[in-house]
């Protein structure tokens, strides 16, 4: 019940965000996107007993970023040359971010 409900407030609050996006500006919206990240990240290396895992997690989330850019850059990319197919465009863009994440945790795993 508790990762529903988790899922659930992850859900609201990127509602607010894309609504915010559509009315004040994507730059506000991405700001303010990238709040609960910096939240999360210093409340793990805070409080954290196991140091390992907060420096497993800062790593994972730059990763994160990484793909995040890769996603955007892939996206725009195959929007310019497929118009027509903007709904395949991002699943295939989607797609694309998920390998690249997991081919960056498999190649620096040791």
């Amino acid at each position: 019940m508790e990762i529903f409900l988790k899922s659930l407030a992850s859900a609201v609050v990127t509602v607010l965000i894309l609504l915010l996006a559509k009315f004040s500006g994507p730059k506000l919206a991405g700001a303010l996107g990238g709040i609960p990240i910096i939240f999360a990240v210093t409340y793990v290396l805070v409080t954290a007993s196991n140091k390992n895992f907060s420096r497993d997690f800062l790593v994972g989330g730059i990763y994160g970023a990484m793909a995040g850019i890769f996603f955007s850059v892939v996206l725009l990319l195959l929007n310019a040359h497929f118009i027509k197919t903007h709904w395949l465009n991002f699943a295939a863009a989607y797609l694309l971010c998920f390998l690249f994440a997991l081919g960056l945790v498999h190649l620096t795993s040791k």
